[in-house]
């Protein structure tokens, strides 16, 4: 597939493959409280961090590309700060549980561009939001939470969807917010979500995976190197012909942000190319130095445990080819 980053795509990969150890912290959570939950939580992901070399090997090659890259950081790549990644990201999963059962205080979230939404609103409009695994997206309850009316629909990846659904014990996980179960879009999930867009409802889409079926993608510059990217998002977005937004939410300095910033009034991809291309790749060239910017400001909270760069160092490619020559 040409858009495959690497052997082994990221949905083959398990990113809550100790589904049992994650219930167990969710419990410790409940009864105990959150330091009870970090003393246990270091246990489990050091088992997740020693097991699981994909995910470490991708976690040390991201951060050593994010080290080059922003020299600025001082960040020493290295075994122990790919461990810390882990730990951020363990910490993570419990506020996205948190956040899905509606036990995230308002007062500790930080939304400065919340009018840009609320203007929308008013206007009875809705718009394209374009997210990345970057902290927690589930603190989009937070802003499903601004107004009653208010309603978020969430494309996520169906496999995983329902491990998470499985693991909170519940179908639904917010009565303003939806996921939308998809491995790749169609025509029928289009006029969907066009309906929704005419009704004032919002659509969230990540643009930093690469699609589940099919070999659209695009290539940009990231950290230095090419990625792949899907077209999905922007696509979409042209078929939909509404407003798109960046959202990304992290916890800075232990408060919660949402940074939500205007991406495009509108996008309208050419059916010819080389225009169809050019556009693309400079959509997708715009999100990646969104996600540059996001990454500098919080190196520990981009989340994508797989090979990310299609181009791997000399070394990489040498210990590749030995796995498959054995």
């Amino acid at each position: 597939m040409s858009g495959s980053n690497s052997a082994t795509h990221w949905a083959a990969l398990e990113e809550t493959s100790l589904i049992w150890g994650i219930r167990l912290l969710v419990w410790i959570h409940r009864v105990f409280g959150r330091w009870a939950f970090r003393l246990v939580l270091r246990p489990v992901v050091s088992y997740y961090f020693l097991s699981g070399r994909v995910a470490r090997e991708a976690s040390k090659d991201y951060l050593r590309r994010l080290s080059e890259y922003c020299p600025e950081l001082n960040l020493h790549a290295g075994w122990w700060l790919s461990y810390r990644h882990f730990l951020s990201f363990g910490e993570t999963l419990l506020d996205k549980i948190i956040a899905w059962m509606g036990c995230i205080n308002p007062n500790q979230v930080d939304f400065p561009n919340r009018p840009l939404l609320l203007e929308l609103m008013a206007q009875k409009r809705g718009a394209l939001i374009l997210s990345g695994h970057i902290g927690n997206l589930e603190l989009c309850q937070a802003i499903a939470n601004l107004r009653a009316q208010v309603r978020l629909n969430i494309l996520v990846h169906t496999r995983h969807a329902e491990k998470f659904n499985r693991l909170l014990g519940r179908g639904e996980g917010s009565a303003t917010i939806r996921l939308i179960q998809v491995t790749d879009l169609n025509p029928a999930i289009a006029i969907e979500l066009q309906e929704k867009i005419e009704r004032g409802e919002f659509v969230v889409m990540v643009g930093d995976r690469i699609p589940v079926q099919g070999s659209r993608t695009i290539k940009a510059q990231f950290l230095g190197a090419d990625a792949d990217f899907p077209q999905g998002p922007y696509l979409l977005a042209s078929l939909l012909r509404c407003p798109v937004f960046t959202l990304f939410c992290y916890p800075t300095q232990g408060r919660y942000q949402v940074h939500l910033q205007p991406f495009a009034d509108s996008i309208r991809i050419p059916r010819k190319e080389p225009e169809r291309q050019q556009m693309l790749e400079a959509l997708a060239g715009r999100y990646a130095e969104c996600l540059e910017m996001h990454c500098r400001a919080e190196p520990l909270q981009w989340f994508n445990f797989y090979p990310y760069w299609s181009t791997l160092p000399a070394q990489e490619h040498e210990h590749s080819g030995a796995e498959a020559r054995q």
